[in-house]
C-alpha cells in the first residue's frame, strides 16, 4: 500500500504478507492504515474509524489535510493539496500485479475531488505518484500515467471496476468490509446470521405479483360480477313478486267486476217479480177505488136531492147562511188565539228581560252593566239621553203593563210604552256593541303578546334570547350557509359574549349599547362570506339594521381605557372584549350629572348620557330588560314570568266583561218587544170575534127548533158524514195508487238504470275474462271456492269492502310494500353501479336485460378469464415462488454444513460452535409448505389435492400479501420473499464435557471475549463463502479487523488464529501492543506503527524470542 498525504503519513510503502499484524499505541495510526484500504475498495468514506468509536466521525477532509483538532491550526496542511493511496495486489495464479487507487485533490477545507483507477502489469513506485517531491494532483497523475485501464469519476463505477477486478465477486463485499472492522457483540443471532453468513437472495415475483392481481382483479370483477346478478336478481324476484300481487289484484278486480253483475242480475230479477206484484195490487186498487166512487156517486145523489128539496124552505136557507158564517168566525178566532199565543210568548221573554236588567240596573255601579260599559260612553249617554234612572222607571213600568195585559188594558198607552222601551234598549245596545268592539280590539292584541310572551318564555327556559327577526334569521343562515361548505361555525350575537362586572352600571351600558347589543360577531376569517350572506338576505328577505361586527384590525382595543364604561364589561371572547372596548372606551362614567359636559362623550348610572355637545335621558325601555351577560336569561325570564302573569289576569277580566257585555245585550234585544207593539191588537180583535160567535150560535139555535127542518136536517149530517167518511177512504185509496204508479214507475227507472250497469258489467267482465287467457279457469275456481255458502254482499264484504281490512286491501298493501323494496333494491344498484335506468316497474326490462346478459355471457366470460388467471398465477407461484425458496433455503442450509464442517474439531477455550438453523417459530407453517415435497411434485394443482389441503390457509395468505401494494405492503413483502425469513438460527455452544447450551440463551451471561469467538468465525467464513462464489478468475480473499481480539484471553485468541490460519483468505488484523504476543506468533508479518506528533510511519517488528 502507499500512502502520500494520508493523515500524517507523508509517503509510506507498506507491504502485507498473507497474514499482517498491525500493532501500537492508540493513535498511532492502526485505524488510519485501515481506513485507507477501505477507502480504496470500498468506494465510500463514510466508515471510517468504526471499530475504534461507534459513531466516528472522522471525514476525508481530516485524513488529507490532516486534522490536529487544535483551535489555533486546525490543520497541519493548508493550501491546495493532493493526496493517493494505493493498493498493489499479486495475482498468483497469473503471476501478474495490478493497481487499485485513488487520488483526492483538494482545493479547500470540505471540497475534495475523489477519483479511484486501476493499472495492470504494474507496481507501485515514487515516480508514478512524484514528479521530485511534488505530488502529482489527478489531471498530473491521469496525463503521466498511461497504464491507467480504468479511471472511475463516481463511486458506482469505482465499485464495479473493484468487484470485477477482485474476481467479479458480490455486491455482498461492501458490507461485510465496514462490517468486519466494526465489530459488535452479537445480541441478535438472526440479525447476524443476515449480515454475515446468509446473503440476501432476490426472488422476483414481479410476473407472479402481476399475476396474483390479475387473477384477483378478475376474481373481483367476478364477484362484482356475481354481486350484481344477486342483486339484479333480487330485483327479478322483488318484480315478480309485484307482478303477482297485480295479477292477483286483477284477479280481485275480475272477482269484484263478475260479483257486481251477478249482483245486478239478481238485483234485476228481485225488481221484475217486485214489478210485477206491484202491478197486481195497483189492478185490485183500482177496482176497490171503482166501487167506491160508484158509491159515493149514489149518496151525493141522495144529499143533492134532499137539498133541492130544501132550497125553497126560507128558514134553512137562513140556516145555512149562519153556519157558514159560524165558520168564517171560528175560522177568524183561531187565527187570533195563534197570534194571541205568540203574544204571550213575546210579552214572557220580555216580561223575563225587564226583570233581568232591572236586577243589573239595580246592582249600582259594581254591577255587570256599569263593568261593561266604559265611564267615558256612560256619562255620553246620560249627558244625550238622559239619566239611567229614567231607563230603569221606564223598564219597570213597562214590566208592570206586562203583568196586566190580560184584564182591560189601554192598547195605545201600552203601544207608547213599548216605543219608549225599544229606544232606550236601542240607544243602550248602541253604547255596548262599541264598548264590545274596543275590549275586543284590546283583548286581540293582548292575545298577540301573551303568545309573544309565551313563545321568549320558552326560548329564555332553554337559555335562548328573543332578538329583532333580522338577527336569529342572519344568525341561522350564517350556520347553515357554512355547514354546507363543511364548516362548522357558530356566529355570536353581542350581547351573549360579555359580561358586566359592575351591576351599578348594568343599565348605563345596556342602555347606552341599545340596538348595538344585537350586532352578530364573526371570526375575521369569516367576515366575507357572512357579509355576502347578509347581502344576499337584504335583497331577498328585506333584512336590514343588523349590525355585522368586522373583527379584523381590533387588536388595538385590548385593553379598557381606566374611568370609562369598557371598564365594567368584560368577555371571554378577545373580538368581543375588543370591539366593546372600542364602543364603551370612549364613554367616560360620571358619578353625578354635573360632571357629564367635562367629557366628550359620558354617562351617569342613571342613564343621563351626554354626546355631541347634547344631553339627553335614556328611555328606561331601552334598558328595561336585560340582554348582557349569562345572568340576563334569569333576569329576563323573571320579567317575562311577571309580565305573563299580569297579561293572562288582565286577559280573564277582558273576558270576563266580554261575557258579561254578551249576557246584556242579549237582554236589551227588542225582538219581544216589536212582536208585543204589532200584535198587542188582537186582544181586543179576540173579545170582538168571541161576542160575534156568541150571536151567531144563537141564531142558529133557535133556526133548529122547526121539527120538519130538524128531520131533513138530521138525514142531511148522516149523509155528510157517510160522503166525508167515502172522501176520505177514496182520497186516501187514490192515493195509495198514486204511490203504486210512483214504485211502478220508480222500479221501471231503476230496471232501467240496473240494465245499463249489466250492459257495462259484462263488458267489463267480458274484457278482463280476455285478458286472463288460460288464467280464467283457475280464477273461476277460485272465485267459486271463495264464494262458497255465502252472499254475495258477504262475498264482497269480505273481500273489498270490510274495514279496516279486506282481501284486496291487503293485497294492495303488500304489492306497494314489494313495489316500494323493489325501488329501493334498484336505486341502490343504480347509486353503487352508475346505472341510468329508471327506478321503476316501467325500468325493469333495462334491469332484466343486464341480467340476462351478465348471466349467459359476462359470467362465463369471467369464470373463463379467473381459471386462466388463476392457473397462470399457481403456475407463476409453484415455479419461481415456493420452488426458489425452496432451493435457496437447502442452499442456505447447506452453506450452514459447510461452515460447520470447517469448525468441526477446532476448540476455542475448551468450547467447539456449531451453528443451527430450524423451521421458524413465526413462520413455521410457511417452512413446512415450501419444504414440502409436494411443492416440486410436477403436475399436483396448488389448489387442489393433499398439497392444497395441507396448507390451504397459508398459500391464500401468502397470495393475499402477494398482490397488496403500498410502503408498508412492500416492507411486508420483502420479508415474505426473503427465504431466510422462515428459518430461526442459533449457535451451539459444544463443551468439552460433552454438554452443550445456545448462545441465544447464554449471550447476556457471556463475557465479551465469549461473544466475539462466534463473530471472527462467522464473519471469516462468510469472506471465504463471499470468496468462493466469484465468478472471474482468483479472488483477493482480503479481510480486515480492527481492534481485534479485545477481552478475549490467549486461548480463544489461539483458537480464532488457528481457524483463520486455514482458510484462504490474506488478514490484515489491528490490535494493541499488548496482544502482539498472543496474535503475533500465528501472523506472517507484525509491523509497529508509529508517530512523533509530526509523522507517522510503520517498522516491521522481530520477536527477540
Amino acid at each position: 500500500m502507499k500512502l502520500i498525504n494520508w493523515h500524517r503519513f507523508n509517503n509510506c510503502t507498506i507491504e502485507f504478507g498473507d497474514s499482517t499484524l498491525l500493532s501500537g499505541e492508540n493513535g498511532a495510526g492502526k485505524s488510519t492504515l485501515l481506513d485507507a484500504i477501505q477507502f480504496v475498495i470500498i468506494c465510500s468514506t463514510g466508515y471510517f474509524n468504526k471499530a475504534a468509536h461507534e459513531n466516528g466521525k472522522r471525514r476525508l477532509t481530516g485524513y488529507i489535510r490532516c486534522k490536529t483538532g487544535k483551535e489555533n491550526q486546525p490543520y497541519e496542511r493548508t493550501g491546495e493539496i493532493s493526496a493517493h493511496v494505493a493498493l498493489e495486489f499479486y495475482e498468483e495464479s497469473k503471476d501478474k500485479y495490478f493497481i487499485i487507487g485513488a487520488v483526492v485533490d483538494s482545493a479547500s477545507e470540505g471540497q475534495e475531488t475523489t477519483v479511484r483507477y486501476l493499472m495492470e502489469n504494474t507496481r507501485i513506485s515514487d515516480d508514478l505518484f512524484l514528479y521530485g517531491n511534488q505530488v502529482k494532483s489527478i489531471a498530473e497523475f491521469r496525463g503521466s500515467n498511461i497504464d491507467i485501464r480504468q479511471w472511475c469519476k463516481t463511486n458506482v463505477e469505482a465499485r464495479r471496476m473493484v468487484t470485477a477486478r477482485l474476481g467479479r465477486i458480490e455486491d455482498k463485499f461492501f458490507r461485510l468490509i465496514p462490517k468486519a472492522l466494526a465489530f459488535k457483540p452479537i445480541d441478535d443471532i438472526k440479525d447476524f446470521v443476515y449480515s454475515y453468513v446468509l446473503d440476501e437472495k432476490e426472488v422476483n415475483i414481479d410476473v407472479l405479483r402481476e399475476n396474483v392481481r390479475t387473477y384477483q382483479d378478475m376474481e373481483r370483477t367476478l364477484d362484482n360480477v356475481k354481486k350484481r346478478m344477486k342483486k339484479l336478481k333480487k330485483i327479478q324476484e322483488l318484480y315478480q313478486r309485484v307482478q303477482e300481487r297485480i295479477e292477483k289484484d286483477r284477479m280481485y278486480e275480475y272477482f269484484l267486476k263478475r260479483s257486481e253483475l251477478e249482483l245486478v242480475e239478481g238485483q234485476l230479477s228481485s225488481l221484475e217479480t217486485a214489478r210485477k206484484n206491484e202491478e197486481i195490487r195497483l189492478s185490485q186498487a183500482k177496482a176497490q177505488l171503482e166501487m167506491l166512487q160508484k158509491e159515493r156517486s149514489e149518496k151525493q145523489e141522495i144529499d143533492t136531492n134532499i137539498r133541492v128539496e130544501l132550497r125553497h124552505n126560507q128558514e134553512f136557507v137562513a140556516l145555512e147562511e149562519e153556519k157558514k158564517e159560524l165558520k168564517r168566525l171560528r175560522d177568524k178566532r183561531q187565527e187570533a188565539m195563534n197570534e194571541e199565543t205568540e203574544l204571550k210568548k213575546s210579552v214572557a221573554q220580555a216580561a223575563r228581560d225587564c226583570e233581568s236588567l232591572l236586577r243589573t240596573i239595580e246592582a249600582g255601579n259594581t254591577s255587570r252593566y256599569s263593568a261593561a260599559v266604559s265611564t267615558e260612553m256612560s256619562q255620553s249617554a246620560n249627558a244625550e239621553n238622559g239619566t239611567g234612572a229614567d231607563f230603569a222607571s221606564c223598564i219597570r213600568e213597562y214590566r208592570k203593563k206586562l203583568q196586566t195585559l190580560d184584564g182591560d188594558i189601554n192598547v195605545t198607552e201600552i203601544k207608547s210604552l213599548t216605543d219608549d222601551v225599544i229606544h232606550f234598549k236601542q240607544m243602550r245596545y248602541g253604547e255596548l256593541q262599541e264598548a264590545q268592539a274596543q275590549l275586543k280590539i284590546r283583548l286581540n292584541q293582548n292575545q298577540t303578546e301573551w303568545e309573544k310572551l309565551s313563545k321568549k318564555i320558552n326560548k329564555l327556559k332553554r337559555k335562548k334570547l328573543t332578538y329583532p327577526s333580522g338577527v336569529e334569521l342572519l344568525v341561522e343562515s350564517v350556520q347553515e350557509e357554512f355547514a354546507g361548505i363543511g364548516r362548522e361555525i357558530q356566529p355570536g350575537v353581542l350581547c351573549e359574549m360579555l359580561e358586566i362586572k359592575d351591576e351599578e352600571w348594568r343599565n348605563a351600558v345596556e342602555g347606552y349599547l341599545n340596538t348595538q347589543r344585537f350586532y352578530v360577531l364573526v371570526e375575521p376569517e369569516n367576515f366575507d362570506i357572512a357579509l355576502g350572506i347578509y347581502d344576499r338576505l337584504r335583497r331577498e328577505k328585506k333584512v336590514y339594521g343588523v349590525g355585522l361586527i368586522n373583527t379584523k384590525d381590533l387588536e388595538k382595543y385590548d385593553t379598557a381605557p381606566a374611568g370609562t364604561l369598557a371598564e365594567v364589561v368584560t368577555s371571554q371572547n378577545k373580538y368581543a372584549r375588543q370591539y366593546s372596548n372600542m364602543l364603551l372606551g370612549k364613554v367616560q362614567m360620571c358619578e353625578r350629572y354635573e360632571d357629564l359636559k367635562k367629557y366628550s362623550v359620558s354617562i351617569t348610572k342613571g342613564c343621563m348620557r351626554y354626546q355631541n355637545c347634547v344631553a339627553s335621558a335614556i328611555k328606561p325601555e331601552v334598558f328595561r330588560v336585560p340582554f348582557i351577560g349569562k345572568n340576563a336569561f334569569t333576569v329576563q325570564l323573571a320579567q317575562a314570568e311577571e309580565e305573563f302573569q299580569k297579561l293572562s289576569e288582565t286577559m280573564e277580566n277582558q273576558e270576563k266583561k266580554l261575557s258579561d257585555t254578551k249576557e246584556i245585550l242579549g237582554l236589551l234585544s227588542t225582538e219581544s218587544d216589536v212582536d208585543i207593539k204589532y200584535r198587542l191588537d188582537v186582544i181586543a180583535t179576540l173579545r170582538m170575534l168571541n161576542k160575534s160567535i156568541d150571536k151567531c150560535e144563537e141564531n142558529i139555535r133557535k133556526l133548529k127548533e122547526n121539527s120538519t127542518l130538524i128531520q131533513k136536517q138530521l138525514q142531511l149530517d148522516e149523509l155528510e158524514k157517510m160522503l166525508r167518511g167515502l172522501d176520505y177512504t177514496i182520497s186516501s185509496d187514490t192515493e195509495k195508487i198514486g204511490g203504486m204508479r210512483a214504485r211502478i214507475q220508480d222500479l221501471v227507472a231503476r230496471k232501467q238504470t240496473l240494465l245499463e250497469k249489466q250492459i257495462t258489467g259484462k263488458s267489463e267482465v267480458t274484457t278482463l275474462a280476455a285478458d286472463a287467457g288460460e288464467r280464467l279457469n283457475s280464477w273461476n275456481r277460485e272465485y267459486k271456492e271463495a264464494l262458497g255458502v255465502r252472499s254475495i254482499e258477504q262475498f264482497q264484504s269480505e273481500y273489498f269492502y270490510k274495514l279496516p281490512s279486506n282481501k284486496r286491501k291487503y293485497n294492495s298493501e303488500r304489492c306497494q310494500i314489494a313495489k316500494d323494496n323493489m325501488i329501493n333494491a334498484m336505486v341502490e344498484y343504480k347509486t353503487e353501479h352508475d346505472f341510468g335506468a329508471a327506478a321503476s316497474l316501467d325500468g325493469f326490462p333495462e334491469f332484466e336485460a343486464v341480467y340476462e346478459r351478465l348471466k349467459n355471457s359476462e359470467l362465463l366470460d369471467y369464470e373463463e378469464k379467473v381459471q386462466s388467471a388463476h392457473k397462470a398465477a399457481e403456475t407463476e407461484f409453484h415455479e419461481q415462488f415456493l420452488a426458489k425458496l425452496q432451493e435457496n433455503m437447502k442452499l442456505a442450509q447447506g452453506e450452514f454444513k459447510e461452515l460447520n464442517k470447517a469448525l468441526k474439531g477446532i476448540d476455542f477455550s475448551s468450547e467447539r460452535y456449531e451453528f443451527q438453523f430450524m423451521p421458524s417459530k413465526k413462520y413455521r407453517n410457511y417452512y413446512e409448505m415450501i419444504m414440502d415435497d409436494f411443492n416440486v411434485t410436477q403436475g399436483e394443482s396448488l389448489f387442489s389435492g393433499i398439497f392444497h389441503e395441507a396448507h390451504k390457509d397459508v398459500i391464500e395468505e401468502l397470495f393475499e400479501q402477494l398482490s397488496v401494494s403500498g410502503d408498508n405492503s412492500a416492507q411486508a413483502l420483502d420479508e415474505f420473499t426473503d427465504y431466510r425469513t422462515y428459518m430461526d438460527y442459533d449457535i451451539k455452544i459444544i463443551h468439552n464435557d460433552g454438554t452443550y447450551s445456545y448462545y441465544s440463551k447464554v449471550c447476556e451471561e457471556k463475557s465479551g471475549g465469549e461473544t466475539q469467538t462466534p463473530f471472527y468465525v462467522t464473519v471469516a467464513a462468510s469472506f471465504v463463502q463471499l470468496y468462493s462464489n466469484n465468478i472471474g478468475g482468483e479472488a483477493a480473499g482480503l479481510v480486515l479487523f480492527d481492534e481485534a481480539f479485545n477481552n478475549m484471553d490467549d486461548e480463544r485468541i489461539g483458537g480464532v488464529l488457528e481457524f483463520l490460519r486455514r482458510l484462504p483468505l490474506q488478514l490484515i488484523i489491528a490490535a494493541p501492543p499488548d496482544k502482539i504476543q498472543y496474535i503475533g506468533p500465528a501472523m506472517d508479518e507484525v509491523m509497529l506503527v508509529m508517530t512523533d506528533q509530526k509523522q507517522s510511519y510503520v517498522e516491521e517488528y522481530h520477536n527477540a524470542v
